[in-house]
């Protein structure tokens, strides 16, 4: 077991105060284990768990709460040499369990991007399809961010079911916001179907398309429609590896994951 002295202080402090999410995250990175390096190696004690759960687990926007994921919590306190129970002690108790929405907000159930590429290889449009679920009453406001590349600047077009209120650039963090005010706000837990586009201005860019998820969505896809094929499309993402994709028939790759959070994208090259 690795020693208290081994531990740096910051880390001492978490396992003692918390928070989980925090305290997982510290004892990760001071592992020096990327989480797909954590994942395999508790495979191999027969616990089973993916990335973007333990992501979640560390960005706190989902908890261990059933007995499989308190296996695997127990696990990791022995992969990375914490007394046990360390982490099991920062849980406190468990939140209520059900399917209803957090109150006061509009949730992403679904989404799917279709993102156009020129016979150039760049990007000219994104096209957004979402289905967002009420979580309370008087909802009509959704915010719609997008990480800017450098020199390059989308406009937001409303499609269906919305209007472009306003746009927010932040230089210092790189990123737009465009506040989507929907047509008629829906009951508390009725959905609403939401389609935009952003607009690429005809100019050299990043050859890639990134979306970045602050809340876990059930269902994500990601399309990239190609005028001419690239030679070589990756599927990009917060943690692993890239992995390359295969076009079918119509000139199109993609990507489709189910409670997706963080940052998921496709590059290409020519």
């Amino acid at each position: 077991m690795r020693r208290t002295a081994d531990r740096s202080a910051d880390l001492e402090r978490l396992l003692s105060d918390g928070p989980f999410p925090a305290a997982l995250r510290a004892a990760i990175t001071e592992s020096g284990l990327s989480l797909d390096r954590v994942r395999h190696r508790l495979a191999r004690r027969g616990l089973s768990v993916s990335v973007p759960t333990l992501s979640l687990w560390q960005s706190g926007r989902r908890r261990p709460e059933r007995a499989e994921s308190l296996r695997v919590l127990a696990g990791l306190e022995q992969l990375l040499e914490l007394p046990a129970g360390s982490f099991g002690a920062l849980l406190g108790p468990p939140k209520p369990r059900g399917r209803t929405q957090p109150p006061g907000h509009l949730v992403a159930v679904s989404q799917h991007d279709r993102a156009d590429i020129d016979d150039h290889g760049r990007l000219s449009a994104v096209h957004a399809r979402v289905v967002l679920r009420a979580g309370g009453t008087g909802l009509e406001r959704w915010p719609v961010r997008w990480d800017l590349e450098p020199g390059v600047t989308p406009k937001i077009l409303a499609d269906r079911n919305c209007r472009v209120a306003g746009v927010e650039h932040d230089l210092d963090r790189s990123r737009l916001t465009a506040d989507l005010v929907l047509d008629a706000a829906p009951a508390p837990g009725e959905s609403v179907i939401v389609e935009y586009r952003a607009m690429f201005p005809a100019r050299p860019a990043a050859r890639r398309f990134v979306r970045t998820l602050e809340r876990p969505v059930r269902d994500y896809l990601l399309e990239a429609r190609f005028a001419v094929l690239p030679a070589l499309c990756v599927r990009m993402r917060d943690a692993g590896p890239g992995r390359e994709l295969s076009p079918d028939s119509g000139g199109t790759v993609h990507v489709a994951e189910a409670d997706a959070v963080g940052r998921i994208g496709i590059r290409w090259e020519s």
